[in-house]
């Protein structure tokens, strides 16, 4: 019995030094849309058929019935897919960052997801 028990504590310190590798908690919901959240210092907690997970000041809430999958990764979720940086910044291209704003041509870019406009296409672009 001890060493059942023994055995049982040491695989549950292997799932959480494992967890501890991860950047993101990310949730998988029924309608297929996604939402994560750090997995630095989480905080779950389960009330009136909701996950809420906690890390600082990011709260992400779900409902049980909706939850399909909860899985650590690497990779946040932004909603692209993949990103093809194939253009050359011409004449005229135009940079905004996820809520409208344009920015100023020749700017340095910090973090964030970006929409590039240039020789007639636009383009999704996360700069990390």
């Amino acid at each position: 019995m001890k060493k059942i028990i023994i055995l049982s504590m040491l695989m549950l310190l292997g799932v959480g030094v494992r967890a501890a590798d991860y950047g993101y908690l990310v949730f998988t919901l029924s309608d297929g849309t996604t939402k994560s959240i750090t997995s630095t210092g989480v905080n779950i907690t389960f009330a009136d058929g909701k996950l809420t997970a906690t890390a600082g000041t990011e709260t992400v809430a779900v409902e049980l019935a909706s939850l399909t999958k909860m899985e650590f990764s690497n990779d946040g979720t932004t909603g692209i897919s993949s990103v093809n940086c194939d253009f050359e910044a011409a004449e005229g291209t135009e940079i905004y960052d996820v809520n409208g704003r344009r920015m100023p041509s020749g700017s340095n870019l910090q973090r964030g997801v970006y929409i590039i406009k240039s020789n007639g296409k636009t383009t999704k672009v996360q700069v990390k």
